[in-house]
């Protein structure tokens, strides 16, 4: 502190402007390096956010990618959906006439016997017109 008293009363006017000049100095390079430094932080910034701006451009792509491949895959379900519908009601239709078929069969061999109205339909579930013409053509009478 010696050497600074010294210094400024040796030329008071003098010695205060160039210690406000060495502190502009110091200012101005501490801005300077300052603004370097935000600038180049800047730039990395700027580099991060443009990788990051295309691997979002690239995920958005899998998305819709993924998203092309979901919708054909609904496409085949709805398909094999429509098919096994389908064939469920053809084997409930040939169920059904199958099932039919083995009642006439036996409302046949039932009227073949000689068995009446009442009993056949009794046993397999025929209505009574579908009985009488079973018993007329095939009926022991």
């Amino acid at each position: 502190m010696d050497f600074l008293r010294d210094y400024i009363e040796k030329d008071p006017s003098g010695s205060v402007s160039s210690i406000i000049i060495i502190l502009t100095i110091l200012l101005l390079i501490f801005v300077v390096s300052a603004f370097i430094f935000d600038y180049l932080k800047n730039d990395q910034n700027t580099k991060r956010i443009n990788m990051l701006e295309r691997t979002i451009k690239d995920l958005i792509e899998e998305f819709r990618s993924l998203e092309m491949n979901l919708s054909e895959q609904k496409k085949i379900l709805n398909d094999y959906k429509y098919t096994l519908e389908k064939l469920d009601l053809e084997i409930s239709r040939l169920a059904d006439s199958n099932k039919g078929d083995s009642n006439i069969t036996k409302a046949i061999q039932m009227a073949n016997q000689g068995r009446g109205l009442e009993e056949i339909s009794s046993s397999t579930g025929l209505s009574k017109e579908e009985i009488e013409p079973i018993l007329k053509y095939h009926g022991k009478g």
